[in-house]
C-alpha cells in the first residue's frame, strides 16, 4: 500500500480573489508548490536537467498568469499607482527565478525554490492580488479608478489575512534560518569528513610504506643469511687460490728468467739455431708477452670476488657501528669531493644546504651510502652534460637529504628493485649491483630510510631522512 500524498501548502477560502482565471491559475501554482515540497521530502536529489525543466515551467507560467492579471487591470482602467507597482512585482518574480539558474547545487537549490514561491503565493496574494480584485469591484460599482486606489489604501486590512501573512512571513524566515543552520551544518560534516578522509589516507600511506619497509627488512634479511652461507663457503678457496697465484706468479718470472738464460746459452754453444727453431714452435714470445696479464687479470678478479665476499658479510652481519658527532655540512662537502671523478665534463653539482646540524653518526658508512648515490647520480647522466642537485634541510625533527639528477630515469618495475642486492641495470661486467642495496642498509643502521622516486626520461630523485636524535 503506497503512503499518502503529502500536500504541505493547502488552498483556503481567503485565497479567492473571485476572478476566474487568477484564482484558477492560482491553484496551479498550489500544485507546482506542493510537487517541490514532495520532491523535497521524498530526499530524492534533484537533477540539473530536472531543476531547469522546473524553472522553465515557472517562467512559463509567470508569462502566462501575469499577462492575465495585467489584461484585467488594464481594461478596467485601474489607477497607474497600482498598475506600476503589481508590474514591478511580477517583474522581480521573473527576476529571482532566472537568478535561480545559476546554482552550482540543485539540490541545495530546491528549499530556496519551495521558500520562495510559498512565499509570492501568501503575500502576493493575499496583498496584492487581493488589493487588485478590490479595485477592479469598486471600478465596476462606478467608483474612478482613482477613488478605488485612494480607498483600497486607506481600508484597514483584515486582521485575518494580516495575522496569517505575519505568521507566514515569520514562518518562512524560521525555515529560511533553519536551512541555514542545516547547510552550515552540513558544511561543517563535510569538513569534517574530508578531514578524516585525509587523515586516513595519509595513515594508510605510512602504513603501507611501513609495510614495504617491513618486506624490505624481511628480504635482506633472507638476503644476509644467504649471503652468510655464500661468503663463507667461498672465503676459504679464494684464500688459497689468492696465495696460490701469487705463488705461481713468482714461479712465471723465474721461468721466464730461465728461458732468457737458456737462450743465450744455446747460442753461445753454438745451438742458437736450434733453441729458435723450439721456441718458435712452443710460441715462446707470445707466452712470455701475455702470461704476465693473464696472471695480472686473474689476480684483480680474485680481488673483486674478495671485494664481493667482504660487501656479502656485511649485509650478513654488519657488526656494532660506532658513532660519533660529524657537522653534516662538512661530511657532505667530503663526499662531494671523493665522488668528483664519476662526474664527466659538463656535468655540474649543486650544493642546496647552509647550516646544517651535527649528527652522532658513522662517517665512514653515511659517507659510502651517499657517495653510491652521486655516483648513481653520474652514472644516470651519463657521458653528456647534466646537473645534479645535493640539498639538505631540517624538517619536522629530522636530516632530508636529496640527491637527484635529471638524467635517463627509471620505470616503476626498476623503481621497485633498484635496492635489491645484485640488481643492476647496467651492462654485464660494469656493476655489480651492491652499491644502493649498501646505502639502504647503512642508512637504514642510523634509524633512518632512504626511498626513490623516478620518471623515466625526467630523472631521478633519492631521498635519504635521518633522525636528528639517533636511536638508543
Amino acid at each position: 500500500m503506497s503512503a499518502p500524498a503529502i500536500n504541505p501548502f493547502v488552498w483556503a477560502d481567503y485565497f479567492e480573489t473571485g476572478f476566474d482565471d487568477v484564482d484558477g491559475q492560482h491553484h496551479k501554482l498550489v500544485d507546482f508548490i506542493n510537487a517541490l515540497a514532495g520532491r523535497a521530502i521524498s530526499g530524492v536529489p534533484i537533477r540539473p536537467d530536472e531543476l531547469s525543466h522546473s524553472l522553465d515551467g515557472l517562467a512559463r507560467y509567470a508569462v502566462h498568469h501575469f499577462a492575465t492579471e495585467e489584461a484585467l487591470m488594464e481594461r478596467a482602467g485601474l489607477d497607474p499607482r497600482h498598475i506600476g507597482a503589481h508590474r514591478k512585482a511580477h517583474a522581480d518574480f521573473v527576476t529571482q527565478v532566472e537568478a535561480m539558474r545559476g546554482t552550482a547545487d540543485p539540490m541545495g537549490a530546491l528549499p530556496g525554490l519551495y521558500n520562495f514561491v510559498t512565499s509570492w503565493l501568501s503575500f502576493h496574494i493575499l496583498d496584492t492580488d487581493q488589493s487588485m480584485a478590490r479595485q477592479l469591484r469598486a471600478v465596476a460599482a462606478g467608483a474612478s479608478p482613482a477613488q478605488a486606489f485612494v480607498a483600497d489604501q486607506a481600508q484597514s486590512r483584515d486582521p485575518g489575512s494580516t495575522a496569517l501573512i505575519a505568521a507566514v512571513r515569520s514562518l518562512l524566515g524560521l525555515v529560511a534560518e533553519r536551512n541555514k543552520e542545516l547547510q552550515n551544518i552540513n558544511a561543517s560534516l563535510e569538513a569534517r569528513v574530508a578531514e578524516r578522509t585525509a587523515a586516513l589516507t595519509a595513515a594508510n600511506r605510512d602504513l603501507l610504506a611501513a609495510q614495504r619497509r617491513l618486506h624490505e627488512a624481511d628480504r635482506l634479511a633472507v638476503v644476509g643469511q644467504l649471503a652468510a652461507g655464500v661468503a663463507h663457503e667461498i672465503n676459504n678457496p679464494l684464500g688459497f687460490i689468492t696465495a696460490n697465484l701469487r705463488t705461481l706468479h713468482q714461479y712465471a718470472r723465474r721461468l721466464l728468467a730461465l728461458t732468457e738464460e737458456a737462450g743465450r746459452l744455446a747460442e753461445a754453444g753454438g745451438q742458437g739455431g736450434a733453441w729458435k727453431a723450439l721456441r718458435g714452435a712452443a710460441d715462446l714470445d707470445y707466452v712470455a708477452a701475455d702470461l704476465p696479464g693473464l696472471l695480472e687479470e686473474s689476480t684483480g678478479g680474485l680481488q673483486r670476488v674478495g671485494d664481493i665476499v667482504q660487501v656479502l658479510q656485511g649485509l650478513a652481519s654488519p657488526g656494532p657501528l660506532e658513532f660519533a658527532p660529524v657537522p653534516m655540512a662538512q661530511l657532505l662537502d667530503g663526499v662531494v669531493a671523493a665522488t668528483a671523478d664519476s662526474r664527466q665534463p659538463g656535468q655540474v653539482l649543486e650544493r642546496d644546504y647552509g647550516t646544517l646540524p651535527v649528527l652522532e653518526v658513522n662517517a665512514a658508512l653515511l659517507s659510502s651510502a651517499l657517495e653510491a648515490l652521486l655516483h648513481n647520480a653520474a652514472q644516470a647522466l651519463g657521458s653528456g652534460p647534466g646537473r645534479i642537485i645535493l640539498r639538505a634541510r631540517e624538517h619536522g625533527g629530522e636530516l632530508v637529504i636529496e640527491v637527484e639528477d635529471n638524467g635517463c630515469g627509471m620505470d616503476e618495475a626498476t623503481c621497485a628493485r633498484v635496492f635489491e642486492p645484485f640488481f643492476t641495470t647496467r651492462p654485464v661486467g660494469q656493476g655489480r649491483g651492491l652499491g644502493l642495496s649498501s646505502a639502504y642498509r647503512f642508512v637504514a643502521s642510523h634509524g633512518g630510510r632512504i626511498v626513490v622516486r623516478s620518471r623515466l626520461g625526467r630523472g631521478t630523485c633519492f631521498r635519504v631522512t635521518l633522525p636528528l636524535e639517533r636511536p638508543r
